[in-house]
């Protein structure tokens, strides 16, 4: 690197002497340049830029060059042990780590050996109880079977759409979390093998929606029915069918009812049979009790028969339109819809008791001239409230509609229905407001009607005396002896 001529032993330096370079740039280095030469004048040099070290117009060689000495400015803190590590460096990397298992996936048991759950111990039909006893198939022969078995497995284990993992061993075993328990198994009772349990891994991940759920679960059931229709007329197989709990915990949320859980093996296609009528008559009884309190609520309000009644049928014919566009459009009785019916009274009722509201003080500044018709003091109360309150409610409703729109876009799917089921209340309340509670305000309202502390305390009192009526029935048919049904499935 540097020639013996300028190695002057009077300036410090040694003949043997090293310290350390680098042909690359690493952290904390800086770059020198160098020129060899023995011949004089010239001699070996290091510098810190290129001009100091050109001897020459020739490339960079054995001669000439540069390099990269550690930095005096370099921190003294201790470098990494994985500073600089590449471990595919000179050789091959092998396959990638297997990525670690979410628990985030549903598990499908396909069951055969069992025919069904012994429920004659039960007192009603209600799902909450005694869940009964397994039926198990005497006919089931798992030695007798094992080759349908087989095929079976691998027919399920080759459907991409429905597996995760597509594999089949000679029971499948899904990969599982540490800890993570399979009931991938075979029941053994006095010797025999009365039942067998293979499990897969789904597709069908745990963030889906109820009806996303519930479409992959027709899939399954479907494709499981086909595979079974091709194995021969008396095998024991033909029984089996296919179960998950997630499929459980989402037609739970479809139906709008919870319920404890079955024992493995029992299909979730009965427990939704023995589920859904509970869920929808859930429904309808908040359905009814928030309509008799609306009722109760507007008669106090209105003080006048014949001003409830355009409420009432409006309210009515309301959720009657809206149950059916939620028909139409395929939804199924969940427990976002169950919810929505009971708030579909109290957002219906908004806009017609404000049309009421202008209607009764309408009739406080009516003109001398229309106070001899009755039929022309209708009509002049009804243009006027719609003049008055008209675009207030139009605003209320449009504003409504549009706070709604960014649910639809929710990922969270009871999100985006409720969103949808409230715009589409909404406008179809704004609707029947304008069209049918105006036309039966001009129809049967009364003309000369206005509201007075002694029709406030009537219409109170027929509230508090049907409410005192409805009371006494209930006692009357608890003493006879009659249950009165709740919608927790329990009685009175």
């Amino acid at each position: 690197m540097v020639t013996t001529l300028a190695c002057d032993t009077k300036r410090g330096w040694k003949f043997d002497f090293s310290f350390y370079v680098a042909a690359k740039e690493h952290q904390h280095t800086r770059k020198l340049y160098f020129a060899q030469s023995h011949k004089p004048p010239f001699h070996g040099r290091v510098c810190a830029a290129p001009p100091g070290c050109l001897l020459g117009a020739s490339p960079d060689g054995p001669t000439k060059g540069f390099f990269y000495v550690p930095s005096e400015k370099a921190p003294k803190a201790r470098p990494s042990a994985t500073f600089g590590f590449n471990p595919c460096v000179n050789t091959g990397c092998g396959k990638p780590a297997v990525r670690p298992l979410v628990d985030t996936g549903a598990m499908v048991f396909v069951v055969f050996g069992i025919v069904g759950i012994n429920r004659t111990r039960q007192v009603d039909n209600h799902v909450i109880g005694d869940p009964g006893s397994v039926i198990y198939d005497s006919s089931f022969d798992l030695f007798k079977e094992i080759g349908y078995l087989c095929r079976l497995c691998k027919a399920i284990a080759g459907n991409s759409e429905l597996m995760l993992h597509p594999e089949c061993k000679e029971l499948p075993e899904p990969h599982l979390l540490p800890g993570q328990l399979s009931h991938g198994a075979v029941g053994v009772k006095d010797g025999r093998v009365q039942w067998i349990s293979m499990a897969f891994e789904s597709t069908t991940y745990k963030g889906k929606s109820s009806f996303q759920t519930y479409s992959d679960y027709l899939r399954w059931e479907s494709f499981l029915q086909q595979q079974l229709k091709t194995l021969p007329e008396g095998s024991a197989l033909h029984r089996g069918f296919q179960t998950c709990e997630h499929w459980k915990r989402i037609f739970m949320e479809i139906i709008g009812k919870r319920q404890p859980s079955l024992p493995h093996g029992v299909p979730v296609g009965w427990a939704l049979a023995a589920g859904t009528r509970g869920g929808v008559q859930s429904a309808l009884y908040g359905l009814a009790l928030s309509l008799l309190i609306c009722v109760a609520a507007v008669t106090v309000f209105t003080t006048h028969v014949l001003l409830l009644l355009p409420v009432l049928l409006s309210i009515l014919g309301s959720i009657c339109l809206v149950v059916t566009v939620m028909y139409w459009s395929g939804w199924e009785m969940g427990a976002v819809e169950a919810i929505s019916l009971s708030i579909l009274v109290g957002s219906s009722v908004d806009y017609c008791v404000h049309l009421v509201e202008g209607y009764l003080l309408a009739g406080e500044n009516l003109p001398p001239h229309q106070a001899e018709d009755a039929h022309s003091q209708r009509q002049w109360r009804t243009l006027e409230a719609v003049r008055h309150v008209g675009v207030a409610i139009v605003s209320s409703a449009l504003t409504t509609v549009i706070a709604t729109v960014p649910l639809f876009f929710c990922i969270i799917a009871p999100f985006a229905k409720f969103g949808k089921i409230v715009a589409l209340n909404t406008g179809v309340s704004i609707l029947y407001t304008l069209t049918v509670s105006t036309a039966l305000l001009g129809i049967m309202a009364p003309g000369s009607f206005t509201r007075t502390r002694t029709s406030f305390l009537k219409a109170l009192g027929a509230v508090l005396l049907a409410g005192a009526l409805g009371l006494g029935a209930c006692l009357l048919l608890l003493q006879s002896g009659y249950k009165i049904p709740l919608p927790d499935g329990t009685s009175l």
